[in-house]
């Protein structure tokens, strides 16, 4: 039987866990980026020490908290989220798709567009160039999920190039 750490996905303790249940929840009157600065120190912890857990490891998704008259709850997502490739807030909007870790567009879009780090594509020039050189029919689903993770940040970079080496260097590799 899997122990309670290896099912969360994380190995953080059960008071860690117990934390992290509740970083998420932005509270009433409070706006988004109050919520960021009261989460940050203790974020910054679990990201360090590598106790997020896997759905957790490329953003944080706000929510609120709803309380139920019979002692329930539920806590939507709000549509905000902490990007930690660039340490940003980011509009989400409502949710389109989910794919296992990757739920938003909303996110999608932020890497795409805006991201200034996008340290999350996870693949190189080399791995890119050898997969693409797969047929389509040969390539499984991570396979196709690391290409899109690629040209997400390809384009990024390359609307950036005139600020930033990044772009300037993605444009020689596309020259050559």
């Amino acid at each position: 039987m899997a122990s309670l750490s290896e099912r969360r996905g994380t190995d953080c303790t059960d008071a860690e866990w117990d934390e992290y249940i509740e970083m998420p929840q932005v509270c009433t009157n409070k706006t988004p980026s109050e919520w960021m600065k009261r989460i940050w120190a203790r974020l910054t912890y679990f990201r360090e020490n590598d106790l997020l857990p896997n759905q957790s490891k490329k953003y944080l998704e706000a929510r609120k908290l709803i309380r139920f008259p019979n002692g329930g709850s539920y806590a939507p997502e709000i549509g905000i989220a902490i990007c930690f490739s660039c340490d940003r807030l980011v509009y989400t909007g409502q949710r389109k798709k989910n794919i296992g870790n990757y739920n938003h567009i909303g996110m999608e879009r932020h890497w795409k567009f805006a991201c200034a780090g996008n340290k999350y594509c996870g693949v190189n020039y080399e791995k890119y160039s050898e997969i693409k050189q797969k047929s389509n029919f040969k390539r499984n689903y991570d396979e196709e999920y690391a290409l899109h993770r690629y040209e997400l940040w390809e384009w990024n970079a390359m609307q950036s190039e005139d600020s930033n080496a990044q772009g300037k260097l993605v444009k020689e590799f596309k020259r050559a």
